[in-house]
């Protein structure tokens, strides 16, 4: 054959079934990183959807837990107390509580110093760990003139989260303090103020009505005032939908956080010398006897994604927050933190 026969002749079979295999090559390892780089970002997707929820809920948890234990200026030369007919919202008791399990919690008792405990209960909290702070709720208000009597209405400025009839206040003016229940509210007669009324009654209601509505003293203008209430933090099912939620008694429904936080444990910090400082690191609910020595508390979340990522592995931790993690390529990630309980 001439040489330009030759060059004319084209690829040989063997030519091709090589180029054909090294081609196979070239494109299943192409596809084979096309396919770890889609479950990479869907990974990393999923893992920073769940982070910026849980950081959500980890703030809104930190700043009840600081607000924990507010009750206005207390302790003060003169506490009067005894205007309710229930003593509840009890300083002396401090303004955390906590449980290690849902099943703590169905077993503790009723007591109005545990407002919101049937709630809870019904909501079927998981055996994660249960928190209840109480203290001051919302943005505190002041008093707009002087009262003359101590049967007065305290004609207040108008706050940011408005008061309702059967809340539970305290007004102090630091030398004075003193909680009573709100029996109505009505308008002030200058612009952006309301009137408190606490007259003298018995009601079912949280805090059981007045003793008297007299409050013990004559509070001035710029007293302090603001509204008592407890906050809950558990996981549990409400309708049908489980996660973490937040339940103010006084606002009547569990409001839902999270449905990706998979388990939550907190432990506390107990001061039990009296030396401000710590000394009783890590305690379970269980192991606190003395709740207003508690300083710090350290919350662990475990999250799990909503979608899972096929072939991912999914999973960086086997256990956490008192929860076995399953292999079942979700998402999961674990977050901590501690916060300090500035009122106690």
């Amino acid at each position: 054959m001439t040489d330009h026969r030759r060059q004319a002749a084209g690829f040989t079979l063997v030519e091709l079934m090589i180029a054909l295999v090294l081609g196979l090559i070239v494109i299943g390892g192409s596809l084979a990183l096309f396919l770890s780089q889609r479950v990479t970002s869907r990974m990393s997707g999923q893992m920073v959807d769940i982070q910026a929820e849980g950081r959500i809920a980890l703030d809104a948890m930190a700043r009840d837990l600081r607000s924990a234990g507010d009750f206005g200026c207390w302790p003060v030369s003169n506490p009067i107390d005894g205007r309710l007919n229930e003593m509840v919202f009890d300083v002396y008791k401090g303004g955390i509580r906590g449980f290690d399990s849902g099943s703590a919690v169905q077993a503790a008792t009723a007591s109005r110093n545990l407002y919101g405990l049937a709630d809870v209960k019904a909501a079927s909290p998981d055996d994660s760990s249960v928190v209840m702070l109480t203290g001051i709720a919302g943005s505190l208000t002041s008093t707009a003139t002087d009262m003359t009597s101590e049967h007065d209405d305290l004609v207040v400025k108008a706050p940011v989260q408005d008061f309702k009839a059967n809340d539970v206040a305290v007004v102090t003016d630091c030398v004075n303090w003193v909680k009573f229940q709100v029996t109505d509210v009505t308008a002030g007669s200058a612009a952006d103020t309301v009137n408190l009324a606490h007259d003298g009654h018995t009601s079912t209601a949280w805090g059981g009505g007045n003793q008297f509505s007299a409050l013990g003293a004559s509070f001035r203008k710029d007293s302090t005032v603001g509204r008592l209430d407890s906050v809950w933090w558990f996981i549990g099912t409400v309708g049908q939908k489980k996660g973490l939620y937040r339940f103010s008694p006084r606002d009547g429904t569990p409001i839902l956080v999270s449905d990706k936080i998979l388990g939550m444990q907190v432990v506390y910090d107990v001061d039990s010398n009296a030396d401000g400082v710590a000394d009783l690191l890590g305690k379970k609910a269980s192991q606190v006897t003395d709740w207003t020595q508690v300083r710090s508390a350290s919350v662990q979340m475990l999250l799990r994604s909503s979608a899972t990522v096929s072939g991912g592995g999914a999973t960086t931790v086997t256990s956490f927050a008192g929860v076995t993690v399953p292999s079942d390529n979700h998402v999961y990630m674990p977050l901590q933190m501690a916060v300090a309980l500035r009122n106690q």
